[in-house]
């Protein structure tokens, strides 16, 4: 597909995402309480086959347990960003809550996706993190602060990146039928003409959710719908469907 060429002011993006979840917060919030009770039963239920103490945790059965949860949660998940995104569009019949039940039949590939989205994102910088245990057996003492500092570098760029770039993965499969790595390119490549802005806006809006938890859930009634319309309903649809900029 086409790369778009696009910008916009990041403030302005927010301000407008403010203005468009009034009136249309409690839809975005039934359906991600939806989402959290599914993800809590499921959790729930795969913990009994692998299980993991609080006080000692089993990392390894809690990766199983997420990676086993994808293809009921990610589907739910991706249609609340749809949600957004037909909001985005003027959809009259964006904000039926029941809709985010429609994104099942892709439940493989949304599934697969996450997945290599978690294996790209986090699998892979700590594999990134063993090279320096590789070159350390043979380093002097003096580089091993050196070398530990570059790999963390490295794996917080790594990170970082991946995480922005890939944002838009799930809607591009759902919404405009892409393939899995299809969709991931697109979007890594589309992202990366603005990355720096997409970040900013990510990280503005992860420290609203971050306001709402602290103030004992009351900001998430904002945070949350703010998350989506502005990520889905607002910046997927001027950057997938060329519409005005900001």
């Amino acid at each position: 597909m086409h790369i778009s060429e696009y910008d916009f002011d990041v403030m302005k993006v927010i301000k407008e995402g403010f203005r468009r979840i009034e009136g249309i917060k409690q839809p975005f919030l039934i359906a991600f309480a939806i989402y959290l009770a599914v993800a809590i039963v499921v959790q729930m239920l795969l913990g009994l086959v692998f299980p993991s103490d609080p006080e000692n945790p089993n990392i390894v059965n809690q990766q199983i347990v997420a990676i086993l949860s994808y293809p009921v949660l990610i589907p739910l998940l991706t249609g609340i960003m749809m949600m957004a995104v037909k909001q985005g569009r003027g959809n009259k019949d964006a904000l039926d809550v029941k809709s985010i039940f429609e994104y099942y039949p892709l439940a493989g590939k949304l599934s697969f996706a996450s997945l290599l989205i978690y294996l790209l994102t986090m699998f892979l910088p700590m594999m990134i993190m063993l090279f320096p245990g590789v070159l350390l057996a043979g380093a002097g003492e003096n580089a091993v602060p050196v070398l530990m500092i570059i790999a963390m570098f490295v794996l917080l760029f790594v990170v970082m990146y991946l995480s922005i770039a890939y944002i838009f993965t799930l809607p591009l499969i759902a919404d405009k039928g892409l393939g899995v790595w299809e969709a991931m390119e697109l979007s890594r490549k589309t992202v990366a003409k603005r990355w720096g802005k997409v970040a900013l806006v990510v990280t503005i809006l992860s420290l609203a959710a971050v306001v709402g938890v602290l103030t004992f859930g009351i900001g998430l009634i904002w945070a949350i719908p703010l998350f989506f319309v502005t990520l889905y309903g607002l910046l997927y649809v001027m950057i997938f469907d060329d519409v005005e900029e900001m």
